[in-house]
């Protein structure tokens, strides 16, 4: 049975994920994105994928169905963030890839990210360590 002081830690951990999501969709925001958008961004980029991964990839990713992934590629497609590619092997598939703005703006919330995680580093460490 968890004790009452792992109780308290967990709910310390907890609070400051929440609080990381919430500076995290502020970044995001920031750099004229939506979290969502930031999140799409980084599937692509972080896909070990040859050419860039497909839609199913990066809805998988997301945890959303492919639908709703292909949405969010139309948004960031028409604000130059992203581009749709045919696969060079078979033209029925398409592959994702971000622009120069893409990385650009993915490249800036990454680093404003590590830093957060870097700061954030000692507070979370000794939590995880006592659980």
């Amino acid at each position: 049975m968890p004790s009452d002081e792992q109780y308290r830690q967990l709910l310390a951990f907890r609070t400051q994920l929440r609080r990381f999501d919430h500076w995290s969709r502020e970044a995001a925001s920031e750099h004229g994105v939506t979290h969502a958008q930031h999140q799409l961004l980084l599937a692509i980029r972080g896909s070990a994928s040859a050419g860039g991964p497909p839609i199913g990839e990066v809805a998988e990713a997301l945890l959303v169905r492919p639908h709703t992934a292909g949405e969010l590629v139309d948004r960031l497609a028409s604000g130059g963030f992203v581009e749709r590619v045919q696969d060079d092997a078979d033209h029925r598939r398409v592959r994702l890839r971000l622009t120069a703005e893409g990385e650009r703006v993915l490249r800036d919330l990454t680093s404003v990210h590590l830093d957060e995680l870097r700061r954030l580093g000692p507070v979370l460490g000794p939590m995880l360590d006592d659980l």
